[in-house]
């Protein structure tokens, strides 16, 4: 028996409440690599028109329906989109919540056919950059790589972990103590 809406009738307590927590506003940057792996066709997956998904084409869904959610769970999250192929390059730079903007910028990440290993030094380089802009801002910077390459053995570089950049010659120096330390010898203030 339905008394919902009967006058001096209410209904019970809920067995478990959630309050509400104060979340991070957040920067998300989406790397997404097109190589040719991302244009196989998935063998289940079937996109509206009955035909098969590409890796590729659902990556983008899963991507936009993150930033659907996010942007409902806090319209205050921003994101940004970058390709990468050789090198990397941006598909949209200005950090924004606009569902509508995300999916032109998905809509035009596409195959790139010259594949080959990617130099990723340039996306931690711009990834660092955006994260002290971010910061400024009292925001959480995050970077999401999305790759399809999985025949593809890595190659990384080695990257200074402070700074970011390759690490020259290691040099050693004398410090007063008579112990000796090496240092990465790049430009900033790494130790």
């Amino acid at each position: 028996m339905n008394m919902e809406g009967v006058e001096g009738v209410s209904a019970p307590p809920p067995r478990f409440t959630l309050t509400p927590i104060q979340t991070l506003k957040e920067d998300i940057l989406f790397c997404v690599d097109g190589d040719a792996e991302s244009q196989v066709e998935m063998k289940i997956a079937t996109g509206a028109s009955g035909r098969p998904l590409t890796r590729l084409d659902a990556i983008k869904q899963a991507i936009l329906m993150f930033v659907n959610a996010k942007t409902t769970i806090d319209p205050n999250h921003r994101f940004a989109f970058c390709a990468i192929g050789k090198s990397v390059s941006w598909v949209r730079k200005e950090f924004n919540n606009d569902v509508d903007s995300a999916l032109s910028a998905l809509r035009s990440i596409s195959v790139n056919p010259t594949g080959g290993l990617a130099d990723l030094t340039h996306l931690f380089r711009v990834a660092a950059h955006e994260a002290k802009k971010s910061r400024a801002q009292n925001r959480l910077f995050r970077v999401v790589v999305i790759t399809t390459s999985s025949s593809m053995a890595c190659e990384p570089k080695t990257l200074h972990f402070r700074c970011g950049l390759p690490p020259r010659q290691a040099r050693t120096r004398k410090l007063p103590t008579k112990s000796i330390r090496r240092t990465c010898g790049c430009p900033g203030t790494c130790k």
